[in-house]
This record gives C-alpha cells, structure tokens and sequence, in this order.
C-alpha cells in the first residue's frame, strides 16, 4: 500500500459513512510549503453527526489492517483515534461533533461578539484556530459548505489569552509537581523522577512558552509540535536541557525548567495588571534542596 493508496482508502471509507459530514485533512502534508517526510504521518478532523459511533475504533479495520489502534482524548477534550499500518502508516482521526463544529465556525465569523460567547464557545474557537491555523488543512469531504466554514479562519482575532485563572492553575501544579520531583531526585528515585520532571516539561512549562509565543505573534502549536520554528533563539536555548537517570544531571535539570518557568512566567503575566500569588518561597526551598544534591 503506497502513501496515495492510503489516503484514497480513507477517503473512500468515508465516503461510505452517511453520518461524517466532513472529513479535513490537517497536518504538514496539506501545510504549505511544510516539510514532509518518510515520518510525516496523517492527521484528520472527522466531523460527524454521531461521533461516538467511532470511539471505539473497530472501524479503522474497514480501511486496512491496523497493526494497532489507540483512543484517547485530545487536549480539547475530544476523543481522538490512532492507528498503526502496515509499513509504519499512521492516521489520527479527532472525532468531533458536526453541530458544534458549525456553530464555532459560525461564531468564530463575529469577533466583535466574543464577550457574549459562553466561556466553551470561545475556547473552541481558540482552540480550533491553534490548530488549523499552524497547520494547514484540505478538505476531502463536506465540499463548499465546509469550506466556506473553514474561511472564518481568515477573519482577525486578537491573540491567544490564557485567563489569570488558568494562570494560576498552571503555576500552582508547576510549584506542587517540581517539590514532588525534587524529594524524588533527593531520595534517589530517579525514574520517577525523570518520569516527573517530564511531565513537569509537557503540561505547564510549554504551556507557558506557547502562551507567550502567541502574544508576541508566532503561531505557536500544542505539545511542542514544530517548537523549533515558534520559539524564540533564547528560549530554544534555555529548553536545551540534558535529562538521564543520574541524581545530579536531574537536580541540575530541574534547576534549569525552574528558571525558565519564572522567566517565562515574568514574561507572559507582564502589564495584566493583577497579584498573582508569590511562589518565592517555594522557589527558595527548590534551590536549596537541589543544591544540596549537587554538592
């Protein structure tokens, strides 16, 4: 099965599928000028009337073999499907609800609007705008209807904002998880630790680093796709930080995201105008039990 067979079986199943409303390629193989390789895989939208008919994810047999299939739910919440053929081939499918697809790419058409929009509302449409915009997309199926949809994507909306809320939240689990890491790395456990520190990395530090590349105007992508084009030279620097299983490699690391997080966290909360709590005292007593470990 070559790559063009693949995608035309895809298509073709579904086209079968009364219930898929559209299905849009997303991704750098539909990205204009985006590089593409022997590892690129494919990444869809399916947009469907009943998107819980394909949680399951039995159906993916209906377009080849899968050597595996895996479900689990997006960052936007919604259930995504992967699947493993033959040859490597791999496709995710983000199974999403045709009725609420529409009405964010309705509501996505009136930014002037956006202060009567429920908070869900405007972080679909946020969201969706992450996605697509730093991606490219095509669409196989749905036709003009949905391409005059997809078009609200080109009316101006002001940069992503995370609320002071969701601030908070990030930093108050970024402090609580670095003093787990840290007695982690004092013990020694490291695999937990590396574990940890990790995660650390991919669910608050770069939650962080997208935030601000979004306010100085990159198009930045989730969980560091494509970093390498939206970071700035200073911070594709400073996230250059060497991990393994030794005890003073993981102190020192630790050290390093603790950094980057308060610069970054200086960064994104400037001229917002409101007191965030002071996590100085925590910073403090990191500093001082990783710095016990690398003596």
């Amino acid at each position: 099965m070559t790559q063009y067979e693949f995608l035309d079986r895809i298509i073709a199943w579904a086209k079968r599928q009364s219930d898929i409303a559209a299905l849009i390629q997303i991704g750098s193989r539909v990205q204009q000028g985006g590089y593409v390789d022997e590892y690129s895989d494919w990444d869809f939208h399916l947009i469907s009337t009943h998107p819980q008919r394909y949680h399951g994810g039995e159906w993916v047999k209906e377009i080849a073999s899968p050597w595996c299939v895996h479900g689990e739910r997006s960052l936007r919440g919604s259930m995504k499907i992967s699947a493993v053929f033959e040859g490597g081939l791999e496709a995710d499918f983000v199974l999403l609800a045709a009725w609420q697809m529409k009405l964010v790419y309705w509501a996505m058409r009136h930014p002037a609007r956006e202060g009567l929009f429920p908070a869900r509302l405007r972080r679909g449409i946020l969201e969706t705008r992450v996605i697509l915009l730093g991606s490219g997309h095509r669409v196989h199926i749905g036709g003009h209807e949905w391409e005059r949809r997809l078009s609200a994507l080109q009316v101006p909306w002001r940069n992503r904002r995370m609320s002071n809320e969701e601030l908070e939240r990030h930093a108050g689990a970024f402090w609580q998880k670095s003093v787990w890491v840290a007695k982690k790395i004092a013990r020694p456990e490291p695999r937990s630790a590396l574990l940890w520190l990790h995660k650390l990395i991919g669910e608050h530090v770069y939650a962080l680093l997208e935030e601000e590349s979004w306010l100085a105007g990159r198009v930045a992508r989730p969980e560091a796709l494509k970093a390498e084009r939206w970071l700035s030279k200073e911070r594709l620097a400073q996230t250059e930080i060497e991990t393994n299983l030794d005890q003073k490699v993981l102190a020192q690391a630790l050290l390093a995201q603790i950094d980057l997080f308060e610069d970054v966290w200086r960064s994104v909360v400037a001229g917002k105008g409101v007191a965030f709590p002071d996590h100085a005292a925590v910073a403090a007593w990191l500093r001082e039990a990783l710095t016990k470990v690398l003596r």
